[in-house]
This record gives structure tokens, sequence and C-alpha cells, in this order.
């Protein structure tokens, strides 16, 4: 388990296997918030909670979807890693403007999440020491 000062907080907004992918990252020392559209994020935001990493699905429902909700994100909270999740052939090439490494193809493993968070994290890190 990480040190609380240094717990994360992620919010998944999965409709279908958020409560998988959400009790793993728990498991993995992570807080997370799960949430069922993209508006759940902004009403978050909204009252104060900090976010490090917000996951999506490309298909999520609501105004431009998964797209939409990454995009302004990164307008909004560039200090918010988003990592967006497919199994829209031909999504990657609008993934890659949104997020720097992609999508990651459903079906995933959770455990491809939590790589993938660790690397942002640590990415930010870095970033912020030099």
């Amino acid at each position: 388990m990480r040190n609380p000062e240094e717990l994360k907080t992620i919010m998944v907004v999965e409709p279908e296997v958020r409560m998988v992918v959400a009790e793993y990252l728990r498991d993995c020392g992570y807080k997370v918030i799960e949430a069922m559209a993209a508006e759940d994020v902004w009403t978050v935001l909204d009252s104060g909670h900090h976010l490090d990493v917000v996951m999506t699905d490309a298909k999520l429902a609501g105004d431009g979807g998964g797209f939409s909700l990454a995009s302004r994100i990164r307008q909004t909270h560039p200090d918010i890693d988003v990592i967006l999740t497919s199994g829209i052939a031909g999504a990657a090439h609008e993934s890659y403007e949104l997020c720097q490494d992609g999508p990651i193809k459903k079906p995933y493993d959770p455990r491809d999440v939590e790589v993938r968070i660790r690397m942002l994290l640590e990415r930010r890190r870095a970033a912020s020491m030099s």
C-alpha cells in the first residue's frame, strides 16, 4: 500500500467494466472514484476534489463521448492525465492526439490500466522535478 500522502486519485468513467477496474485499482493502492457519465467528472472537479488520472471509454455516452471529455480535460485541467479505452477500430489516431500513449484497446486486463497509470504518474513526477 502506498503512503497516504502519495495516494493518487483515479476516476474511472467506464460504464461497462468500471467496477472490476475500480476494485483492482483500489487493491493497487489508489483512491478510486467511479462514474457513469462525463458530467460526473465535472461534478467531482467542481466540488473541489483533485483528480490525478481520468480513465474513460472513447464511446462514452453523452456530448461527444470520451473523446470530447478527454479534449475538455486537456484544455481545462492539464494537470490531469487521461486514459482512453477503446474497442473501436480506427480510434487510435484520434486518441493519440488526446492521450500521448494512445488508447488501451479492449478487451484489456486491469493490470494494463495500472501499468499505464504508473507510467503517467512517473512521467509527471519526473517532469515536475526538472
